[in-house]
């Protein structure tokens, strides 16, 4: 019980806020160095979508009231540019301080879902904890070391608390420096983060309302988290809002039942899946319907930044692998490659929650994690910042990094390697010329193989935990269940020779008119 209660005893918020503090000076040390100069033109760090040279463009050709999406230069959508409209002739300071606040908000709702993942892990009781604890063999002898379930948890929380996962993305250099670049990306980011934040309170509606925006920002890469974001709210409804208590969480985690028996779909969750769905659909329409009435009727924007961004139509190198097949693709096959790169995104969700998101407590969130990270995977347009976005949602189950391991470190080493490589690459093909695309794309077919394998792999560790719990609860019930019967035979074979010496002491000593004085000594 100590060791459970300890997993929610993390470092006070001021070792979060140092660290943001130590973030926003380093940031601003190199904005006044003059880095953005250096990081604007980065294919990694930018994407049409976010690119604030485009930015610019959109808001000059605002300003002397002509369309910006007329061309194909402009892909924001008219709720996010109109906003920033006022800021066209604000200093480069304005604008990146905004940029800034929109990271640190990102950092403190990563800091938050790990939180409320720690409190899941404590529901999930003993059987999971004890699961997570990876038996290692002593080398002196043969057999496994001891299990000791308190220093291993102690272990975990040390090295990757709530803190950790929020400064992990906070300060991590990729995203420094497409904050550097003045790119929107992180206003993406922001939008997924509260729609996983707001489901882990069990607020559908304001979940749904996030994920809605989330598809208005970057369509429709985000329809991936739409099955685990209504679970996980529909879970966290139930356990937070319901009157379960941690206990009962925890009790009914301990005794074993065969997955046969686990329904695919909890009672009440199709019918509240259909309001997700509706209200989801209501508030996208609404976003759309505000968009052509703050351009004035003019449907442009729609091909623009919906139809332009699903098709594929700007193909500007990326660290994504979209750009590079749809330049190689014959234009008769393209349709068929749309369908293919956006259709395959459909076949996740479903066997995830089979899999992983139907086994409560913690299965909704490694569901909604594992989808966060396809999405960051699998986008049109990705950046730098996406994937290190994945990799602070893929450290905050802990127990899931410890149990990979050197499979983890590897595939992650292989990533960076990637991305690191990737700005070399770019600059000898578009700034020396002395290569080709075949230079990029081998970098960037570097980083979506290892970051594929990474959360395969990351994948793979959370059902090897969720068997061994399995395992444990199905031992245990069965020792206990042997344990009961051998103490209820040893009981009654104890019994029945103390009533039978007890009754033969009676009959000796009974007297006439003694009965009521013998049974009384029975009983």
């Amino acid at each position: 019980q100590a060791a459970h209660s300890s997993w929610l005893q993390y470092p006070a918020p001021e070792v979060m806020w140092l660290g943001c503090v130590l973030g926003v000076l380093l940031r601003y040390l190199l904005f006044f160095a003059g880095a953005p100069a250096f990081f604007e033109d980065h294919v990694e760090l930018s994407s049409p979508m976010t690119d604030h040279v485009q930015l610019k463009e959109c808001q000059f050709l605002l300003h002397i009231g002509a369309s910006p999406y007329a061309g194909d230069s402009c892909h924001l959508p008219p709720l996010l540019l109109l906003p920033l409209f006022p800021l066209r002739h604000a200093p480069a300071l304005t604008q990146f301080t905004l940029i800034v606040a929109v990271d640190i908000a990102v950092a403190v709702l990563l800091r938050l879902l790990a939180t409320q993942y720690a409190s899941a892990r404590v529901r999930a009781g003993k059987s999971w904890a004890e699961a997570t604890v990876k038996v290692q063999k002593d080398e002196n002898s043969k057999g496994p070391k001891p299990m000791d379930l308190t220093a291993a948890t102690s272990t975990l929380q040390d090295v990757l608390s709530p803190a950790f996962i929020g400064l992990c993305y906070f300060l991590n250099p990729f995203v420094i420096a497409s904050c550097l670049a003045h790119s929107l990306q992180n206003f993406h980011h922001l939008a997924l983060c509260c729609a996983l934040g707001l489901a882990g309170y069990g607020r559908a509606g304001l979940a749904a309302a996030a994920l809605a925006l989330a598809v208005y920002l970057f369509p429709p890469t985000p329809l991936v988290l739409f099955l685990p974001c209504a679970y996980l709210a529909f879970a966290q409804h139930e356990d937070l809002h319901c009157g379960k208590s941690t206990e009962d969480a925890g009790e009914l985690q301990r005794s074993f039942v065969r997955s046969s028996s686990y329904a695919i779909a909890d009672a009440g969750f199709l019918p509240y899946l259909l309001r997700f769905a509706l209200a989801m659909a209501a508030l996208l329409v609404c976003l759309y319907g505000a968009s052509a009435a703050t351009m004035g009727g003019d449907m442009q924007f729609l091909q623009a930044s919906l139809v332009s961004v699903v098709a594929v139509r700007d193909l500007t190198p990326n660290v994504g692998i979209w750009w590079y097949i749809f330049i190689e693709v014959f234009d008769r096959y393209r349709i068929l490659f749309l369908i293919a790169f956006h259709g395959h995104l459909l076949f996740y969700p479903v066997p995830l929650h089979v899999r992983i998101g139907r086994h409560r407590p913690t299965g909704p969130w490694l569901h909604a994690m594992a989808s966060m990270s396809i999405v960051s995977l699998f986008k049109a347009y990705p950046t730098a910042s996406d994937f290190a976005l994945m990799l602070s949602t893929l450290l905050i189950p802990a127990e899931l990094a410890r149990e990979s391991e050197h499979n983890f470190a590897f595939l992650l080493s292989g990533l960076l390697f990637g991305l690191c490589m990737a700005p070399t690459m770019a600059a000898v093909w578009l700034s020396r010329n002395a290569g080709n695309a075949n230079f990029l794309y081998n970098m960037t077919l570097v980083v979506n193989v290892f970051g594929c394998l990474l959360v395969t792999e990351w994948l793979r560790s959370g059902l090897k935990l969720r068997r061994r719990e399995r395992v444990g609860c199905f031992c245990r019930e069965v020792l206990l269940d042997e344990l009961d019967k051998a103490l209820s035979a040893r009981g009654a074979a104890s019994v029945a020779p103390t009533e039978s010496k007890v009754g033969d002491a009676g009959m000796r000593h009974e007297q006439p008119g003694d009965c009521d004085g013998i049974r009384q000594r029975r009983s």
